[in-house]
């Protein structure tokens, strides 16, 4: 396996291609290429599907924000037990919001509305689609099976996440739901190219390694958009990768104590560009957007509970 390390001289950086080797019944490490600069090494990764290191410095959302966000949070949980009413009812909006907007964003042509009475009333809509309609009784079901992975106190398993994927693709594409791919795939509107399929179960360890970690606050929010993004840039199912990312990056975030955040269509634009600069090596835009969705979801949490 060969990943990319990030070494400094004075200060200027510079980045080692370092690919770990079993030399007398002991793993090495071993230099096998230099870049002398970010674009160099940059290229590199995107021709070779090699995963781009994450930036060496602090915080990437600042004091001000993150102080905001933990001061809301500290707030929330401090109110806590919230009415179960309340709670009932901020679970029955998320559901439809949430998965309302993460299919639309995947091309669903349900309404917001429509969405509320397929999954309120269990209305099919007529002129639309079945699969239209089974996306959205699917993504309810994943967002069950996430809350109760999340309310777990169990580690999160590779077995985990392809059960969610089953959930979404259930009744859809059944001989895909829950597998890995088997084929190259390509996304069409970036210069990205997803891992080779066989080398998708070892990338998958890093997904399922941040699900795990136990950063709280802003370290779970980076943590969500570094997991969101690493899905994305491995790609490892055939179709549902974007509904699924939505989801995991949630689990991350619940697991830290936060409530669930839903990402809108109508910044559709700006969530694919910051997905693009992630490929870039930059993933500042992503994990604002996210972290602006976290604000979001604790000022409705906080209002409900006060």
């Amino acid at each position: 396996m060969s990943f990319i390390r990030e070494k400094t001289r004075g200060s200027s950086a510079y980045y080692e291609l370092v690919k770990s080797v079993r030399e007398e019944g002991r793993v090495r490490q071993r230099v096998i290429k230099y870049f002398g600069d970010r674009e160099s090494m940059l290229d590199y990764c995107r021709s070779h599907g090699v995963p781009v290191p994450r930036p060496r410095s602090g915080s990437i959302l600042g004091v001000p924000l993150c102080a905001s966000l933990k001061g809301k949070l500290d707030t929330l949980n401090s109110l806590r037990p919230l009415p179960k009413n309340a709670v009932e009812s901020l679970r029955r909006k998320f559901d439809v919001e949430m998965t309302y907007n993460s299919n639309a964003i995947e091309g669903n042509r349900l309404t917001l509305r429509e969405t509320y009475f397929v999954l309120e009333k269990g209305i099919t809509i007529g002129g639309k689609p079945m699969k239209d309609y089974l996306e959205a009784t699917n993504h309810r079901d994943a967002i069950r099976l996430l809350e109760k992975i999340a309310d777990s106190k169990a580690k999160i398993t590779e077995t985990d996440v392809l059960n969610l994927h089953a959930t979404i693709l259930d009744r859809i594409d059944p001989h895909n739901a829950g597998f890995y791919r088997h084929e190259q795939v390509y996304i069409t509107g970036t210069r990205h190219v997803p891992p080779n399929w066989r080398d998708v179960p070892e990338k998958m360890k890093m997904v399922i390694s941040e699900l795990n970690s136990s950063g709280r606050c802003c370290a779970a929010v980076e943590s969500a958009a570094r997991l969101h993004h690493g899905l994305a840039w491995i790609h490892p199912f055939v179709d549902g990768n974007g509904r699924l990312a939505r989801l995991l990056a949630n689990l991350r975030l619940m697991r830290a104590g936060f409530p669930p955040v839903v990402l809108q269509r109508r910044i559709r634009r700006s969530y694919y560009s910051s997905l693009d600069r992630a490929d870039s090596g930059d993933l500042k835009p992503l994990t604002l957007l996210i972290a602006h969705d976290v604000d979001r979801a604790l000022d409705l949490w906080l209002s409900a509970a006060k």
